[in-house]
């Protein structure tokens, strides 16, 4: 295959842009320089004449909208990836909300329900069995839980609920100071 690429023209044609304009927009988008996405597309050239050809290619029309929808597209799927501020601030509360005794049964032995809200705050759990001297087993359990006040101060943090700071920031101001006597009045 001599190094370059096939694009199905089908694909390419449905954007308006000939084989290698399409290949040269997936490499783009894949993360490439513009010399070497020009390069790669197929186009026979030095690095210095790729490095002009793709700035002008890129300023293409119907390359500047296909490569926008792109980019719009991958925004939107990093955007619902995300959370959003309401979302936080849920979960926030979530873990400023639970209590120990929501993960513990009436003997005091861990009861962790996947589906209980106090399970979100649920920062770590261990359970360890191991042998008294006389051969007893002993069983030792840990739950700890993310810090309800930590959830709280960030919640303020995200609404704005915590006042401005203050800083005192002393400098040192010198004056110099000349007095300069005047004649009395009726001697000028």
């Amino acid at each position: 295959m001599n190094g370059k690429t096939n694009t199905s023209p089908l694909i390419s044609k449905q954007h308006g842009l000939n084989s290698r304009q399409y290949r040269f927009c997936l490499n783009i988008l894949q993360g490439m320089t513009n010399t070497d996405a020009y390069l790669q597309a197929g186009y026979d050239c030095s690095r210095e004449i790729a490095y002009a050809n793709a700035s002008t290619l890129l300023s293409n029309p119907k390359i500047e909208k296909f490569l926008a929808s792109y980019q719009e597209k991958q925004l939107a799927t990093i955007d619902s990836q995300l959370l959003s501020k309401s979302e936080k601030r849920q979960l926030l509360a979530t873990f400023a909300r639970a209590q120990l005794i929501d993960l513990i049964d009436d003997n005091g032995a861990p009861k962790i329900n996947k589906n209980s809200p106090a399970a979100k705050a649920l920062k770590e759990w261990y359970r360890k069995e191991r042998f008294d001297r006389d051969g007893n087993p002993v069983v030792t359990s840990s739950l700890k839980m993310i810090d309800p006040i930590t959830a709280i101060m960030e919640d303020n943090k995200m609404t704005g609920d915590y006042a401005p700071q203050k800083n005192l920031h002393a400098h040192r101001v010198q004056f110099e100071v000349n007095l300069v006597e005047r004649g009395k009045r009726g001697e000028e």
